[in-house]
């Protein structure tokens, strides 16, 4: 855990700091946030802190709403079918929803349609408009889908239905010749903010249609209050779900949404909160924040489209009896159990291949296929894989294909997700050549590849994100807001940060650097998986939370003066308000580090032949032993990084010995190890056959024969 981060700790004029605190009438901390956020006039920074849903721009900025809603019009004034057709997943779904309970409203004809992940896959497709034509349905309205479909939309055309695209993914050069393509992101498009999300769009078509009935077109704010009201929350749950900057109108809108959902009426919105355990109901309720939504809400909604039938996340919303909402938020519950336990599995089978491969050293981007990996969780298990080794991923799962002569014409379904300095949507437009179907943003998309296409498509996109990076590898880092003392960490400072809320995607929650502090206590939570600190320094106290880690497993100890990078929280119980610390790194700052680099030096001379070997540090068998026992139980996928530290504390080796064991293991060829500081190892462990005699490596043959 040490070094395994580089810290880019930020930095600000400090007179610029108590300028904007005394203008803003806010703690320096809050400042210096608003500046690191590019907030560094009086003017800005108070109308991000205000968040005032008078800055919510006008929908008819957008290019062809006028279009659409004129279409949309005409449909009701003919008592047209609609059909609202979306993607499967949260912000698709909340785009359904909210369309169609509106046009329900206003007596429509209305129904929708959401493809199967399984049989459809992403988009329009022609199967599934013969069934919406079927219907009777004269109007098709996307949301959250549509703007690449070009064929689909002529398809649409020649049997004599229109359709108004709504979308908000990137366009290419040729657009859909529909009715109208409502799309910010059109480059001929001059609406002010490019960011909203696919229900962000619908619910802009919505206001546009009521400010046409209501206001005859013309900008009213209390028409768009109104419809806040009405439809907020619903689209604030899809806008963090599809992870949208929450700056401009997206922080507007999920800050109201936020507030609505802290006492939702909706009664498939209420009954999922209760069925996730979120009593909102209570006095001393939890507080609803973009987070709850983001793992705790959002999971339960996708997974209906992930393993179930995303049709059934509308019902939900479009509820209007009790019953029928508890049961389908049960089984949502249900459906996300599952779907944990396949991403699980699918999720070890990745690591194991790309460990046993070491595609983690040699690749920019980790392409895999696998047959039968569900291609609902795949997307999921990207997001963990690109986490976990900071590389963009690209998963594709095939049906098992029996027939090797047609095995080249498998079609896969895929999912990718990336890194900062790696944009998958240009990445897979540049490789366009290899793929049936692509379409997605800068860090998340979704394509189609024949099974005989994929090894040159991984050459291929390896080379070209390469390109992007400059031939580097990406740097593992950490942005930090600014370091504090222990004493800064108290209530007043953490509620004014809280001004900064919500937080998410381009606004993130600040981490603060807290440095050169003292272990006082470590306990262990939930059987190790978690680890519970108290922190003390010259300036104060805090309690911290350091969640995915046994700390004393990893070496720590009470005692260790550590600097910590974490997150401020507030710790509420029985009405006391504690401030806390939820730690994402830790690195020792002093104690032991002394002694390691002595041992490493120590090591380097003794190797080099300028020094001997004192007798009691020769590693004997019985160590030889336990270390590679250790180094097999904690790396189950043959490889990983570990502190040497962790080593000594639990094997009970010294520091010198472990050395000579590794370069022994190296040389024996057992395993595979780098040295990315004086404490982590990376560790590849090698496939053997057989017992090694150690004695024969060149580092027991130099240790052994200097000490004759």
């Amino acid at each position: 855990m040490n070094g395994s981060k580089k810290w880019v700790i930020k930095e600000q004029d400090e007179t610029l700091v108590k300028a904007l605190s005394e203008a803003l009438d806010v703690k320096e901390i809050t400042a210096r946030l608003l500046i690191n956020r590019g907030y560094t006039d009086e003017k800005r920074a108070r109308a991000f802190l205000e968040k005032s849903d008078s800055f919510l721009h006008d929908p008819f900025l957008m290019k062809d709403m006028e279009k659409a809603v004129a279409r949309v019009l005409l449909a009701l004034e003919r008592g047209e079918k609609i059909t609202v057709y979306g993607d499967y997943d949260v912000d698709g779904i909340t785009s359904v929803s909210i369309i169609y309970i509106y046009l329900a409203s206003l007596g429509a004809s209305v129904d929708y349609y959401i493809p199967s992940r399984d049989t459809d896959g992403y988009g329009l497709n022609n199967s599934a408009i013969d069934a919406i034509a079927a219907r009777g349905t004269s109007l098709i309205i996307t949301v959250d889908t549509g703007i690449t479909a070009i064929e689909e939309t002529e398809y649409i055309k020649s049997l004599g239905l229109d359709v108004v695209i709504t979308d908000h993914h990137h366009c290419r050069p040729e657009l859909p010749a529909a009715t109208a393509v409502v799309n910010p992101q059109r480059e001929d498009c001059t609406y002010p903010f490019k960011e909203l999300s696919g229900v962000g769009v619908a619910f802009k078509l919505l206001c546009a249609v009521e400010l046409t009935l209501k206001n005859g077109g013309k900008y009213s704010l209390a028409t768009i209050k109104d419809m806040c009201r009405r439809y907020i929350d619903i689209v604030t749950i899809g806008t963090i779900a599809d992870v949208m900057p929450l700056v401009d109108e997206n922080r507007i809108i999920v800050y109201m949404g936020l507030s609505l959902l802290e006492n939702t009426q909706k009664i498939g919105v209420r009954a999922l909160f209760e069925a996730a355990g979120i009593e909102i109901s209570k006095k001393d309720r939890r507080k609803i924040t973009s987070s709850v939504i983001g793992f705790t809400i959002a999971p339960r909604i996708n997974a209906t489209g992930r393993i179930g039938s995303a049709e059934r996340a509308v019902k939900l919303f479009i509820a209007e009896h009790k019953e029928e909402a508890e049961a389908l938020a049960e089984e949502f519950c249900i459906i996300n159990k599952e779907r944990q336990d396949t991403e699980t599995e699918i999720l070890q089978e990745v690591i194991r291949e790309i460990e046993e491969k070491r595609m983690h050293e040699t690749d920019t981007v980790l392409v895999l296929a696998g047959d039968n990996w569900h291609h609902g969780v795949i997307g999921i298990v990207c997001s963990r894989i690109t986490e976990k080794y900071n590389l963009p991923s690209i998963l594709i799962s095939f049906d098992a294909c029996k027939d090797a002569e047609v095995s080249g014409e498998n079609v896969g379904k895929g999912s990718a997700r990336s890194i900062k300095g790696v944009n998958l949507a240009e990445s897979l437009a540049a490789n366009a050549e290899f793929l049936e179907k692509y379409g997605g943003h800068e860090l998340a998309a979704g394509l189609s590849i024949k099974r005989g296409n994929i090894d040159a498509f991984r050459k291929a996109i390896n080379e070209y994100a390469s390109e992007q990076l400059g031939g580097k590898k990406p740097e593992v880092s950490l942005e930090v807001e600014a370091s504090l003392s222990l004493g800064e960490v108290n209530i007043p400072n953490i509620d004014d940060t809280m001004r900064l809320e919500p937080f998410g995607a381009e606004n993130p929650q600040p981490l603060f650097a807290l440095e050169n502090v003292r272990i006082a206590d470590m306990v262990p939570l939930s059987g190790g998986k978690h680890t519970k600190m108290f922190l003390t320094g010259e300036k104060g106290s805090a309690s911290a939370l350091f969640f995915g880690a046994d700390l004393k497993a990893e070496g720590f100890e009470v005692g260790d003066i550590v600097s910590v990078a974490a997150s401020l929280n507030v710790n509420e119980f029985r009405g006391d308000r504690t401030p806390q610390l939820i730690c994402r790194d830790i690195v020792l700052v002093e104690k032991y580090v002394d002694e390691v680099a002595e041992a490493v030096k120590y090591f380097e001379d003794v190797y080099s032949g300028a020094e001997l070997i004192n007798s009691e540090d020769i590693p004997v068998r019985g160590e030889f032993a336990v270390v590679y026992k250790f180094l097999k139980r904690i790396f189950p996928y043959g490889g990983g990084t570990v502190s040497i530290k962790r080593i000594s504390a639990e094997c009970g080796v010294s520091y010198i010995k472990i050395l000579c064991i590794f370069r022994a293991f190296f040389e024996g060829d057992i395993i595979k190890y780098d040295r990315i500081s004086n404490f982590d190892f990376r560790i590849t462990i090698l496939p053997t056959e057989g017992k090694s005699d150690l004695n024969k490596t060149e580092i027991m043959k130099v240790i052994l024969n200097k000490n004759k």
